[in-house]
């Protein structure tokens, strides 16, 4: 099979790799669909701080992905093949504290599908073995390539519930990437009063107000804290920060509301520069969130996009074949993801 193999910055190639076989516990997932992360970017470019120095050369890239399972390891016996499935591409040790308080995102051993840190192919390839506890069965109503979006979309659903409640709440939300949208998605759903959004890409800021955004901000042109006190007197109850950004992060924190919270999705690669005087002044909270707590996350998750709550037509830009991932997609992304959400790739 062909596949996109990892040997360092800028040094991706579409190669051919042995067809994987499952071992015990494990199912050989069909790929259908391969979403690009952001992180997959930073690892092409070689950032030299964060995730992407952790991945593994000789590795197939890609953590973002669903299928089908064409076959079955030794001891699985609760799943058929045939059954579509979107994966949790994280695997953890189970008996360090994280894992004893059932956090594995936190696991000090954590390692994720794509070469994160464990030599473990991910989901750039038409074949993929993963443990049966990676995988979770999409249910009836949505499609197998759409469930793809199921990885990014839990990191927004685990940050929803990192959050207080956001019952008519006001919240304000740093970034119209994916997970920005995500996150703008998922509090609607949980029934958020007032939205806004802040996104310097004219494109996502449309995805946003398409989205179903209350307000969308182009922070260049426009204030936010000023925004925000025109739509609301006292500021917001809670900000989520997406963009890994200190001009960002200070404007969300400005616009909190006194003892409002804000929650950091973002994988930061750099230090933060965060105003303590001021949010000490508000008495604000800061919260952080780390992908997603699998048993919990994508269950709920894929109910979500199942009854719509996701908007896929939205959210996915573009299809693309697998030998074109580097000019058509990480190329692409790096300079020009002013023109996308998410890309997928078909490694068929």
């Amino acid at each position: 099979m062909r596949a996109a193999v990892y040997f360092g910055p800028r040094d991706i190639r579409i190669q051919e790799m042995p067809d994987p076989e499952p071992g015990p516990g494990q199912l050989l997932i069909e790929v259908s669909r391969n979403g690009i992360c952001g992180s997959d970017v930073h690892t092409y470019v070689g950032a030299s701080k964060g995730g992407a120095t952790m991945h593994l050369p000789g590795i197939v890239l890609g953590h973002e992905f669903a299928g089908t399972v064409r076959e079955i390891g030794a001891g699985v016996d609760d799943i058929g093949v045939g059954a579509h499935v979107a994966i949790a591409p994280i695997e953890w040790c189970g008996s360090c504290y994280a894992c004893a308080h059932s956090w594995p995102q936190m696991c000090r051993k954590l390692g994720l599908y794509g070469g994160y840190r464990l030599p473990l192919h991910g989901g750039l390839a038409p074949l993929v073995c993963v443990s049966r506890r990676s995988a979770f069965s999409v249910p009836d109503g949505l499609g197998v390539v759409e469930a793809a979006l199921a990885e990014p979309m839990a990191v927004a659903v685990h940050a929803l519930r990192r959050a207080p409640t956001t019952l008519a709440a006001v919240v304000m939300i740093l970034g119209a990437g994916p997970i920005g949208l995500g996150v703008l998605q998922s509090v609607i759903a949980a029934g958020a009063r007032t939205t806004i959004v802040t996104e310097i890409s004219p494109f996502r800021r449309a995805a946003a107000g398409r989205l179903g955004a209350s307000a969308v901000i182009d922070p260049t042109a426009v204030d936010p804290y000023s925004a925000v006190r025109d739509l609301t007197r006292h500021g917001v109850d809670i900000v989520f920060e997406t963009t890994a950004n200190d001009t960002a992060l200070a404007q969300g924190i400005r616009s909190l509301r006194p003892r409002g919270t804000l929650v950091s999705v973002a994988g930061w690669g750099e230090l933060a520069r965060v105003d303590m005087g001021l949010s000490m002044a508000k008495e604000i909270d800061i919260r952080f969130t780390m992908t997603y707590e699998p048993d919990v996350d994508f269950p709920a998750t894929l109910a979500m996009l199942a009854r719509g709550a996701f908007d896929t037509d939205v959210l996915i830009s573009d299809h693309i074949p697998l030998d074109r991932v580097i000019e058509d997609g990480l190329e692409e992304l790096l300079n020009h993801a002013d023109r996308h959400v998410k890309i997928l790739v078909d490694p068929a």
